[in-house]
């Protein structure tokens, strides 16, 4: 607010007084004027002045001062702590719990059998009986299974069954059906066996091997049945577990002997039985006939895969009919 003064009224005052004492020149003489009466005149003037001027504002009022809140201290907010939630072993259903077997893992894929679900093992069958293998087994790896993937024969009889894909996903910790429709070989007697596993869409073999047992009556076969035709390996190029680079290509020799009591004939061949399907193997046939006690020599050029990992491949000789007989022969490497 602008502080008013009374200069201004001041002068006035003073201004009068002295007109006054000018115009008494002109006529009759003024009466001498007390100049100390004056002044306390001006004086009584102003503080006149001040009265009415305090008279005409407004009465001030008290206004309360703003009560001020006092803003509340800054609380931090809590710390969240994100924590990762380990997933749960999953839980094995069945008969009894079943351990998870880390030998039989290959990579982040494995599996438990939970039952013989058909055929224990020991059934008693008549030759060319129609049959199904049904196991049921449990995913105990860490990655889901695709439809992809396969149920693959590895060794023993094939009872007329074939690799087969599964044809359903499944979940890590489920389990799943797997059937096989056989037929108990003829020409065989006493317990025969057919092995099978599990295997990837790119034929790497994973979780246990998986067990058809049956007994057959009779004798042994006569000189024309499957039953007289054995083989055995005598030696091999590029032992398992050999390591190859991606894509190298390598020669894969077999020495088989006939160690049955019939002979080879040249168009019996030596076939793929399960396993990876490697680039450049593919059936050979022996174009001679083998004696029993002979041997011959089975070799083919592959192409070893561009991804590294454990590659297993299982081959059989075969009839000239097709009939599985005789050891089972592999082919296994490690690309780096």
């Amino acid at each position: 607010m602008t502080k008013k003064t009374h200069l201004p009224f001041f002068l006035t005052i003073a201004t009068f007084a002295i007109s006054l004492s000018a115009c008494t020149s002109a006529g009759t003489p003024a009466p001498t004027l007390d100049v100390n009466e004056i002044a306390v005149q001006v004086v009584s003037t102003i503080q006149m002045g001040y009265t009415q001027t305090a008279l005409a504002m407004p009465t001030a009022t008290n206004t309360p001062e703003p009560t001020i809140t006092p803003l509340p201290s800054n609380t931090p907010e809590p710390l969240i702590i994100a924590t990762a939630t380990l997933a749960a072993t999953p839980t094995l259903s069945g008969p009894t719990p079943l351990p998870i077997n880390p030998a039989t893992a290959n990579g982040c894929y494995n599996a438990a059998l939970v039952a013989d679900v058909t055929i224990p093992a020991g059934t008693n069958f008549k030759p060319d009986d129609d049959f199904t293998k049904t196991w049921r087994l449990i995913n105990t790896g860490t990655c889901d299974w695709t439809s992809d993937f396969k149920i693959t024969y590895v060794s023993g009889d094939l009872f007329g069954s074939d690799t087969t894909k599964i044809r359903k996903r499944v979940g890590v910790g489920n389990s799943v059906d797997i059937s096989l429709d056989m037929v108990a070989p003829s020409g065989l007697s006493g317990t025969v066996v057919s092995n099978w596993q599990m295997a990837t869409d790119i034929g790497n073999l994973f979780g246990p091997v998986l067990t058809v047992s049956i007994v057959l009556p009779g004798s042994r076969a006569t000189a024309t049945d499957v039953g007289c035709y054995t083989s055995a390996l005598v030696s091999e190029t590029i032992p398992s577990g050999s390591k190859m680079d991606p894509g190298e290509r390598f020669e894969k020799t077999w020495t088989i002997e006939n160690t049955g009591t019939c002979d080879w004939l040249r168009d019996f061949f030596f076939d793929y039985a399960g396993g990876y399907d490697f680039k450049g193997a593919d059936r050979v046939r022996i174009t001679k006939k083998v004696t029993p006690g002979s041997t011959v020599d089975i070799s083919m050029s592959i192409d070893a895969p561009d991804d590294p990992d454990t590659y297993t491949s299982s081959w059989r000789m075969r009839t000239d009919d097709g009939s599985f007989f005789g050891q089972v022969f592999t082919i296994e490497i490690k690309v780096r």
